[in-house]
């Protein structure tokens, strides 16, 4: 058909009065015109859209079926639409949708409805929003016709996304219907006799858990009451206990037009499920004892439904309101979840997502907990975390587990299920991992913890961040079983335990006001904190404790972990045509990942300390990779976190500390002293470790195994008790009679270097500075040069030529000195000598020594010189220029580092020249300069002159410099093989032993 002949019979239907010739017309339209895209096109270029909306205000039944019939293939059109709207067909839709009760007038102007909602809703809804949500609401609860239901879903399912009509639909009870009509369209009726049976079973007895509109704090109440006296672990099994479920209350509806109605209603639940809801809302749902069951039918359905994934995504979706908490719970979504995930067949990635958060907002309940562990989703989650390569779903998996920290029955069975080598596992990722993900949660949690270290002065100083322990306190530990804190845990908010909390027990345990309010379990605690009001603010260190995310109540944070998966298999069960598709709404956008509330290290933290707490300690705690990798975890993020408090709780377990000797734990933790940072803590950690090897097992420990065959054994042990005997009697014990001094030196001076040498010299050093006090006063290299002028040999003379009157002449090897300064070198080829003048009278004055030589018969005094064999020009001319400052009260000044001899020398002339002034800041010099490259020299001087104090300040420096490892073994070695390496020897294990012997 051409133009002109619809423009015809446009132009006779707009002047008609006759009704039947313009009912005429308009099916020749419909018929002929607009039943494909060109035709539509067609009708639009003629300017028939404004004569239907004028012919959609006509109060005839035909009429109005004919042109909405029109309007509706034409509104197809994007152009039609919005020629449509700006003919005002809102006003005349309203109308009819409001007034005419006919099935088919209402079926044709809900398309029509639907179809200029996908153009523009805010047009569409700017005047008449009240009266077509209500309208709408109407006609979905009224009519019976199946087909006008589902065009009104499809209207509503694009309209919803206009807030104005969202508030105004719910307004009109339209989610209440639309929950009603999809019970009654699934509804089992062959299940009625059994359901009608439990409807009296409930109305005669009156069933445990939580009343409908019953507020929360008061069933939590009642609960607690009910718990007095009560074991709370048969109260778990009897209320708890399995129960055949309803699962044949609903059934999938087998005529087409029925599961077309069910497939539009889900369409439309989808929308709204994405949308934030409110908890009033919710409220009048459980007031009409509305239910989600037909929707979880579709998830438990053995013939696995096609919806299925549709179902899934709804229920996750609306478990993001919190007020939805109730409905889902009522409806058995939880456990409905859990059987999906437990079960063998294969989930999309999208389902299995969906069924992850569902778990997780629902297990704030300490009911459906114990439902989530009995079902066994609690082991699959262990397996999952085991298999799946993704790291947000193990980051969504562990927000799971979080919950269950307060549950004592569900930790100890994810522990046996391997819980604490898959945390050491999934941290060690995050710490080592050069995956992008890991990077990036690794410098968040990094920038964290930068900002907790910059607290003022004033907290920092009132935390103590480790309990001290006493030596009495672990007297009655003498087996593995016997731990020293074995029962001084407190008890858990939700334990499942009937044994009363012990209170006062030295364990390390967060604050007592941060940690048990926010991220507390919905269940009530019987711990007293009254006897704990006093003790110091404690460091706390997760961040689930101070993070507001951590509240149970705020399901936001788990959905924004479970929805960062990348969403590549997107649901595709519920599909339309290509348009509808395409100009669906869309989903909300989610926060980007740098903005979720918090790390998922922190998880991991928190758990680790939550296992840590339990009475049954795991095996898995005590193994080398759990220890390593929280020690690495300290290094990256420092101590202010719970890592440090779930290695001190393991370091305090006795039946571990066979471990912690056998893997050379106590060095690693040394070196956390080394760090300026974490020095105070790792010295904590070994005053933990401390308590634990002087009580009875551990002593008993050590001892065994210094007296065991196995020489790796007696090597750990020896290190081992230099790390940690801090008793001097105790010390004495082991280093004499067990022999591990011996042990300890043996390591070192071995010509073997293995891992045992580093760890050897750094237990030697522990043991010599911390233990027995040995120290070395040392002089800062920036406090030497502020304090002393340095020397400078060449420089220039020390005095004028003209006031030498006398000389020093220096022999020394040929070559052995190359410096010629005023002085006469000699012929001879055996020698060389070097002449330095000075003057006489300054001499006499500093030295008695010098005074009786030159002024007497003695050859000194006759020739005017003094000869030298035994020293240098360096040392002589250092030794003179500190003569001539002393003379003229200047302050004294030091050689180079590299000319340390020159000082040595200056010692022992100040000695034989007998001036005591100069002979003590040079003795005082020699022991603050000692270092590596000049000890040995300074140990051969001293034994080769018999001075003490210079011997002992050689051996105290073997004994506690700090220097490196690597240079600590090669000044050992090197004195071993010195002239008198036979007496230093015994002189290190003298000073040792003696140093124990005085603290008797």
């Amino acid at each position: 058909m051409n133009r002109q002949l619809v423009e015809n019979i446009l132009g006779v239907i707009k002047t008609s009065t006759d009704k039947a010739v313009i009912v005429k017309g308009l099916t020749k339209l419909r018929t002929d015109v607009v039943k494909d895209k060109n035709g539509i096109i067609l009708f639009r270029e003629a300017g028939g859209v404004a004569p239907m909306v004028r012919f959609l205000s006509k109060p005839h039944e035909k009429i109005l079926e004919v042109a909405l019939s029109i309007m509706g293939n034409c509104c197809t059109d994007e152009q039609s639409c919005r020629e449509a709207l700006e003919n005002k067909i809102a006003i005349p839709l309203a109308t009819i949708l409001k007034s005419i009760p006919n099935p088919v007038i209402q079926c044709r102007a809900c398309r029509l409805l639907g179809n200029l909602a996908k153009v523009d809703t805010n047009q569409l809804l700017s005047t008449h929003c009240p009266a077509i949500a209500q309208a709408l609401c109407r006609i979905i609860e009224d009519t019976s016709d199946v087909q006008t239901r589902m065009m009104a879903f499809r209207s509503c399912r694009f309209l919803l996304s206009n807030p104005q009509f969202l508030k105004h639909f719910l307004q009109s009870s339209g989610f209440t219907i639309l929950l009603r009509i999809l019970s009654a369209i699934m509804k089992n009726e062959s299940n009625t006799d059994t359901e009608e049976k439990l409807l009296c079973d409930a109305q005669a007895q009156l069933k445990v858990g939580l009343k409908r509109n019953q507020h929360r704090e008061k069933y939590f109440e009642e609960v607690a009451r009910n718990l007095e006296g009560v074991r709370s672990d048969i109260f778990d099994h009897e209320v708890l206990k399995n129960s055949t479920r309803t699962s044949n209350a609903y059934i999938i509806p087998q005529e087409q037009a029925a599961l077309d109605l069910v497939c539009e209603i889900l369409k439309c639940l989808l929308v709204i499920s994405e949308l934030q809801i409110n908890s009033l809302v919710w409220d009048s749902l459980n007031r009409a004892h509305c239910t989600l069951a037909p929707i979880v039918h579709f998830i438990t359905d053995e013939k696995k439904s096609k919806h299925r994934s549709a179902a899934l995504k709804i229920l996750s979706n609306l478990s993001k309101n919190q007020g939805a908490f109730y409905i889902l719970s009522s409806a058995d979504a939880i456990l409905a979840a859990c059987e999906l995930l437990v079960a063998d067949e294969d989930l999309s990635e999208s389902e299995r997502r969906h069924c992850i958060h569902i778990i997780s907002i629902l297990s704030t309940d300490a009911c459906n907990r114990s439902k989530i562990r009995r079902s066994g989703a609690l082991r699959k989650f262990i397996v999952m975390i085991k298999d799946t390569v993704s790291p947000a779903e193990k980051a969504s998996i562990l927000n799971v587990l979080i919950n269950f920290q307060y549950d004592n029955m569900s930790m100890d069975l994810m522990m046996r299920e391997g819980l604490v080598l898959v945390l050491v596992k999934e941290l060690n990722n995050y710490l080592t991992s050069d995956e992008e993900y890991y990077k990036k949660k690794r410098e968040e949690k990094l920038q964290s913890e930068s900002k907790k270290r910059k607290l003022p002065e004033l907290v920092k100083e009132s935390k103590c961040k480790f309990a001290k322990v006493r030596e009495e306190n672990y007297l009655d530990s003498d087996s593995p079983s016997s731990s020293p804190r074995s029962y001084n845990i407190p008890s858990s908010p939700c334990s499942s335990r009937s044994m009363s909390p012990v209170s006062g027990g030295h364990v390390y345990k967060p604050n007592n006001g941060d940690s048990d309010e926010e991220s507390y379990s919905p269940v009530c605690s019987d711990e007293e904190d009254d006897d704990e009001e006093n003790e110091p603010a404690r460091d706390t260190s997760s961040h689930l404790y101070n993070n507001p995310n951590a509240n149970s109540n705020d399901h936001t944070i788990i959905m924004n972990l479970l929805d960062l998966a990348a969403r590549s298999e997107e649901d595709s069960i519920l599909i339309e045509d290509e348009e509808e598709v395409s100009q669906d709404v869309p989903a909300l956008k989610l926060p980007q990942l740098g903005h979720l509330p918090h790390n998922t290290i922190d998880v991991i933290d928190n758990l680790l300390f939550r296992v840590t707490f339990l009475l049954k300690k795991s095996i898995d705690l005590g193994k080398p990779e759990t220890m390593n990798t929280l020690i690495k975890a300290l290094n990256m993020f420092g101590a202010n976190t719970d890592f440090a408090g779930s290695l001190t709780n393991i370091l305090l377990e006795s039946q571990f500390f066979g471990n912690v000797i056998k893997q050379g734990i106590s060095h690693q933790l040394y070196q956390l002293t080394k760090v300026k940072e974490t020095s105070k803590d790792g010295f904590g950690f070994l005053e933990t470790l401390t308590s634990v090897s002087e009580c009875n097992y551990g002593k008993e420990e050590l001892a065994r195994l210094l007296r065991s065959d196995d020489v790796i054994s007696q090597k750990r042990a020896a290190i081992t008790v230099g790390y940690l005997i801090r008793s001097k009697p105790l010390l004495y014990q082991f280093l004499n009679d067990g022999n591990a001094l011996t042990l300890l030196l043996g390591i070192i001076l071995s010509a073997k270097d293995d891992e045992f040498t580093a760890e050897a010299v750094d237990s030697l050093t522990c043991m010599s500075r911390y233990t027995l006090g040995i120290h070395v006063p040392q002089l800062d290299v920036e406090k030497r040069l502020d304090e002393y002028e340095e020397f400078v040999e060449n420089a220039g003379q020390s005095l004028q030529k003209e006031d030498c009157d006398m000389r020093f002449v220096v022999h020394a090897p040929h070559n052995k000195e190359n410096e010629n300064s005023n002085g006469i070198a000699a012929d001879d080829n055996a020698e060389t000598t070097t002449a330095v003048a000075f003057n006489k009278a300054m001499l006499c004055s500093t030295s008695e020594v010098f005074n009786t030589m030159l002024n007497s018969d003695f050859r000194e005094g006759n020739e005017g010189e003094i000869h030298l064999r035994n020293y240098t020009v360096s040392g002589l001319r250092y030794f003179l220029n500190l003569i001539v400052r002393q003379s003229k009260k200047q302050k004294y000044n030091i050689p180079p580092v590299n000319q340390y001899h020159a000082l040595l020398e200056a010692f022992e002339m100040s000695r034989v020249y007998i001036i005591p002034e100069m002979e003590q800041f040079v003795l005082d010099l020699l022991i603050a300069l000692l270092d590596e490259t000049n000890c040995l020299n300074v140990l051969e001087w001293s034994m080769k002159n018999y001075h003490v104090e210079l011997t002992e300040m050689a051996i105290n420096y073997y004994l506690c410099s700090t220097i490196s490892t690597e240079a600590k073994v090669n000044l050992f070695r090197t004195a071993d093989y010195s002239t008198y390496s036979t007496e230093w020897f015994q002189m290190i294990m003298e000073a040792v032993l003696a140093r124990c012997r005085n603290g008797f």
